[in-house]
C-alpha cells in the first residue's frame, strides 16, 4: 500500500537521484489505500453493457443511473464519470460465483479418486513458485515480509498461532511463528457440500481452552470504508461469503449460515471476534452489516443473529469472577457493551459524539470493569485515545503520540487501527496505525504507551517500537497473560516483539507466510528460475532460480519486464515511475527512475514477442499512460516516441504482435491497433468495425494474439467488470465474436472479472484465462471452457504467462503468490 507520501515510500537515497520530467495528467488520484484498492475494485465491478444498449463515443459506456450515490461518486478509471460505470451488483455474488466454481470443478472430477490434499494424484497440478516469503523488506533492518495480515489468533503458551490474510486464507504455525503452513489448500475438494470461504479474511478468534475450534469471518473489515467511500449500488464488501468455523485446527472448515429475518453476512465483512471465554458457542462478530452474535437455532445448528446494526468496527471480551463483557464500537456510533452477547446498551458517559470515525477497542482479558478506545475521527486522523473505567465516565487521555501520521487532515485510520492492553499491567498500552514517519522507510506505526492519572484525567508518554516492523498494522494482541510477546499484522505479514515493555525489537515472522499480493510478474526466457514479481505493499521481489526471493525495489510493485536479448536489463513499474536497471535487477541500488503520467496504479509495460533471430525487437519498450503508449527503442533508456490515442479514458490492456504492431484495449471498452508506419504510429479503431462491432461495453482486461492467424490482425480481449458471462471475445480481422462458451451453465466462462487471456503459441486453439474465481482453459478457441483447479488456491488471478521456451503456463495470485502448470 502506498503511503500518504507520493509516489510511495522510498529511501532518502533513492529520493536524490535525477529523475525524467513528469508531465501532468488531469486524473485526479487518491494516495494511501485509496489509491490502489478503490481502482481494483472499480475494474471488478465495472458494468458490462451490450452495446446496443450503451451510447457510442469515447465515452464508453453509459446506463441509467443507479441508485443514489452517499457522496459525490467519482471514476478513478474513467475520468469524471459517475455511477453509471458501475454494475448493480447482488450482496451475494461472490458466495454464488464461488458455488458454481464449485460445481465445476467436481463435475471435472468426476470419477477420480478422492483425497484430503489440493492435489490430484495422476493429474496435472499447480506447483507454487512462491514468493513463500521475501527476505529484505521494507523496514529497518530489510526484514524478511510476508502478506497482509487481518488478523492473529494465539493459543496459551505461544506455540500455535493462527494469521488470517487478506486475501490468502488462514495459515497456521506450531513453532511460534517460526514457520507457517496454509489451511485453505484442501476444504474445498468435496464438490457436493459447499462448506468453503473466500480466501479474503477480517478477524480470526479460537476458543480458549481448545485452540483447535476456529473462527474466521471473512470479507475484509479494514478495507470496508475505501469501499464504502467509493463503490455505491450496494456492492459487496471484497470477497466475504460470511463466517466458517473448523473443529479440528483448520483440516476442514463449516460454513455457517444468518439466521432468518438478519441481514445476510455473504457480501458483507468482519472486523474482529470475540469468543466468550465460557462458552465456546456463544461468539460476537462486528461486521460491516452490524453486530451478530452465533446463537443455537431451531433445529440446534448454530446461526448468526443481527444484534445491533450499523457498521461496528471491534468487539472484545473479559471475564473474571463468574461475570463476562463483550465491548463493541459502532463506526461512529460509540461503545456498547453486554454481559450475554444478546443485549446491548451503552457503556460509560462523555464519550465523543462530533467526527467519530473508526473505532478500535482494548481489553485485559482477565478485567471487564476496564476498556480503552483508539479513535480515528472521519477523515482518518486520530481524534483521541479514552478510557474507562467501570461504569462512570470516559477519560480522553491526554499527549497521545502521532500514530496516525496526517497529511492535510487526512489519515488512514479506516484502514489502520489496533490497540492492545498488557495482560499484567493495564497503565500499558500499545497502539498500532500507519507508518511512522521517519523520512526514509516509513515503518510501522507501533507505539509503547505509559498511561497515568493526570488530576482528574490520564495522560500518557509514548514511544516508537515498530521501526523493524512493516507498516499499516491491522492487528495487536500479546500471547494470552505473556507480556513479554506482542504480535501485531500488517501490510508485511507477522512480526513478534518479546519484550515490548523494555528495549525488544520486533521480529519476523514470515517464513513460509504464502500469502503475498501478486500483481504482475517476468520470467527469464530460457531460465525459468529467474522471475521479477511485482507485490502489493511490498515493493517487487526476485527470484533467481530457487525458492528464495528477495525484495529489490520498494513502493507498490507492477508490471515487470526483461530484456530476452539481455537478461541483464530489467524494468519495473511502481507508483507511477518506470524503474531500470542493467545488473539483471540484483538489489536496491540496481535501478534508475523515469517518471511518466500516472493514470492506473500498474500501468502496462510490455515488449514484442520473443523472437531470438531478430535480438534488436528486444529493445522496444511500450508502456501505457493514461491516452498515451510512450516507445522507447532502447529498453527504456530513453522514451523519444509517444502515441496518442484518440480517447478519454485510460489505456488498461497493452500487448504487441509483432515489432511494429500492437493493440491497446481501455477502460470504456475501446480496441485500437497501431501500427508503425516510417518513423510514427498510426491507430485503427477495432470495437466499432461496421461488419461485426464488439458486442459489449466495458472495461477491457487484457488483449492476446491469436497465433493462428499469419497476418496478425486477429485478437482476443478479455473484459473485466461484471454482468454478462460473455467475458472473452475474438476479432478476426474484420468482426467480433463471443467466444465464452455456448450459453449453458455447463461450460460457460463465470460472471466474474477476468483479469489476464494468453493463446498457447505453439498449439494456438488453446486459450487461457485468468479470472477473479479460477484460471479456465478452452481447447476450442473458445467454444468451450474448464477450469484448471488442481492445486490452485482460489485467489484472484491477477497475471497469465506462458514461459516462451517451456511449456510452462504460469499464474500471479493476488494473495498466494506465483504458481505454474505444465501445459503438455
Amino acid at each position: 500500500m502506498a503511503s500518504q507520501k507520493t509516489p510511495g515510500r522510498k529511501s532518502t537515497k533513492r529520493q536524490a537521484r535525477k529523475k525524467a520530467p513528469v508531465k501532468k495528467l488531469t486524473v485526479a488520484r487518491e494516495e494511501g489505500p485509496r489509491g490502489w484498492f478503490l481502482p481494483i475494485l472499480e475494474s471488478a465491478y465495472t458494468r458490462l453493457v451490450p452495446r446496443d444498449q450503451a451510447e457510442t463515443g469515447t465515452r464508453g459506456a453509459r446506463t441509467t443511473r443507479g441508485a443514489a450515490t452517499r457522496g459525490a461518486f467519482r471514476s478513478h478509471l474513467q475520468p469524471d464519470r459517475g455511477e453509471e460505470v458501475l454494475a448493480p451488483v447482488p450482496q451475494d455474488l461472490w458466495r454464488d460465483r464461488l458455488a458454481e466454481y464449485q460445481r465445476r470443478k467436481g463435475a471435472a472430477a468426476a470419477g477420480r479418486p478422492r483425497t484430503r490434499g489440493p492435489a490430484v494424484p495422476g493429474e496435472r497440478n499447480w506447483a507454487p513458485l512462491g514468493p513463500s516469503v521475501v527476505l529484505g523488506g521494507q523496514a529497518h533492518g530489510l526484514p524478511p515480509v510476508g502478506g497482509r495480515i487481518s488478523g492473529i489468533a494465539v493459543a496459551a503458551g505461544g506455540q500455535t498461532v493462527y494469521a488470517a490474510s487478506a486475501n490468502g486464507g488462514v495459515f497456521r504455525s506450531d513453532d511460534g511463528g517460526v514457520s507457517w503452513r496454509s489451511l485453505m489448500d484442501a476444504f474445498d475438494m468435496d464438490p457436493t457440500h459447499f462448506a468453503s470461504t473466500s480466501l479474503a479474511c477480517g478477524a480470526i478468534a479460537i476458543d480458549a481452552a481448545d485452540p483447535e475450534r476456529i473462527y474466521v469471518g471473512t470479507g475484509e473489515g479494514d478495507t470496508h470504508q475505501l469501499f464504502d467511500n467509493r463503490i455505491v449500488n450496494s456492492l459487496p464488501a471484497y470477497r466475504g461469503i460470511g463466517p466458517i468455523r473448523s473443529d479440528d485446527g483448520g483440516e476442514t472448515w463449516l460454513a455457517e449460515p444468518t439466521a432468518a429475518g438478519s441481514p445476510d453476512l455473504a457480501g458483507k465483512a468482519f472486523f474482529a471476534l470475540a469468543v466468550d471465554p465460557s462458552d465456546r458457542e456463544n461468539v460476537v462478530g462486528a461486521t460491516t452489516e452490524g453486530l451478530y452474535q452465533r446463537v443455537t437455532g431451531a433445529g440446534g445448528a448454530p446461526e448468526w443473529v443481527q444484534c445491533r446494526p450499523g457498521v461496528h468496527s471491534s468487539v472484545v471480551v473479559a471475564a473474571a469472577g463468574g461475570t463476562t463483557r463483550f465491548f463493541a464500537a459502532e463506526w461512529s456510533g460509540g461503545v456498547f457493551q453486554s454481559t450475554d452477547g444478546t443485549h446491548w446498551s451503552a457503556v460509560g458517559t462523555g464519550f465523543p459524539t462530533a467526527n467519530v470515525g473508526r473505532i478500535a477497542l482494548g481489553v485485559q482479558p482477565d478485567n471487564p470493569d476496564l476498556v480503552y478506545a483508539l479513535v480515528a475521527n472521519r477523515r482518518g486522523a486520530l481524534l483521541g485515545v479514552f478510557r474507562l473505567g467501570g461504569t462512570g465516565a470516559w477519560k480522553r487521555i491526554s499527549s497521545p503520540p502521532d500514530v496516525l501520521p496526517a497529511e492535510d487532515g487526512n489519515g488512514q485510520g479506516d484502514y489502520d487501527l489496533a490497540i492492545a492492553v498488557d495482560p499484567q499491567d493495564a497503565g500499558w498500552i500499545y497502539l498500532g496505525g500507519s507508518y511512522f514517519d521517519d523520512g526514509q522507510l516509513w515503518p510501522a506505526s507501533v507505539w509503547r504507551c505509559r498511561v497515568q492519572a493526570s488530576g482528574t484525567g490520564f495522560r500518557m508518554t509514548g514511544e516508537p517500537i515498530g521501526l523493524q516492523a512493516h507498516a499499516d498494522v491491522h492487528v495487536l494482541v500479546h500471547t494470552p497473560g505473556e507480556p513479554d510477546e506482542l504480535w501485531v499484522g500488517c501490510d508485511g505479514g507477522v512480526f513478534l516483539n518479546r519484550d515490548p515493555r523494555g528495549s525488544g525489537l520486533f521480529k519476523a515472522r514470515n517464513n513460509g507466510l504464502a500469502c503475498l499480493c501478486t500483481n504482475f510478474f517476468a520470467q527469464h526466457p530460457t531460465d525459468p528460475g529467474v522471475l521479477f514479481c511485482g507485490l502489493q505493499d511490498n515493493g517487487t521481489a526476485r527470484a533467481s532460480g530457487g525458492p528464495i526471493w528477495n525484495h529489490v525495489n520498494w513502493g507498490d510493485g507492477g508490471y515487470c519486464l526483461i530484456n530476452w536479448a539481455d537478461p541483464r536489463q530489467v524494468l519495473v513499474f511502481a507508483n507511477g515511475t518506470v524503474y531500470r536497471a542493467t545488473d539483471g535487477g540484483q538489489g536496491h541500488d540496481s535501478w534508475e527512475p523515469a517518471e511518466f503520467p500516472w493514470a492506473l496504479m500498474t500501468e502496462p509495460i510490455v515488449g514484442p514477442p520473443y523472437n531470438p533471430s531478430q535480438p534488436a525487437e528486444s529493445k522496444i519498450v511500450a508502456l501505457a499512460a493514461g491516452q498515451t503508449v510512450h516507445l522507447s527503442k532502447d529498453f527504456g533508456k530513453t522514451w523519444p516516441t509517444e502515441a496518442a490515442l484518440p480517447i478519454t479514458s485510460s489505456i488498461f490492456a497493452l500487448t504487441f504482435a509483432s515489432a511494429k504492431r500492437f493493440f491497446v484495449g481501455t477502460t470504456a471498452g475501446e480496441v485500437f491497433r497501431v501500427d508503425q508506419s516510417g518513423t510514427t504510429w498510426r491507430e485503427a479503431r477495432l470495437d466499432d468495425v461496421a461488419a461485426g462491432p464488439l458486442g459489449l461495453r466495458g472495461l477491457i482486461a487484457d488483449v492476446a494474439i491469436d497465433w493462428t492467424d499469419a497476418t496478425l490482425q486477429s485478437i482476443y480481449v478479455a473484459f473485466g467488470g461484471t454482468g454478462d458471462f460473455r467475458h472473452v471475445w475474438h476479432f478476426d480481422g474484420t468482426r467480433w465474436e463471443a467466444r465464452s462458451g455456448p450459453g449453458d451453465d455447463r461450460t460457460n466462462l463465470l460472471d466474474v472479472e477476468h483479469n489476464a487471456i494468453v493463446v498457447d503459441r505453439d498449439a494456438p486453439d488453446n486459450v487461457y484465462v485468468g479470472a477473479d474465481i479460477g484460471v479456465w482453459h478452452s481447447p476450442d478457441a473458445g467454444q468451450s471452457w474448464r477450469p484448471l483447479p488442481n492445486a490452485l488456491p482460489d485467489a484472484p488471478i491477477f497475471d497469465l504467462q506462458m514461459h516462451p521456451t517451456r511449456r510452462l503456463l504460469r499464474a500471479a495470485t493476488h494473495g498466494r503468490g506465483l504458481y505454474e502448470l505444465r501445459v503438455d
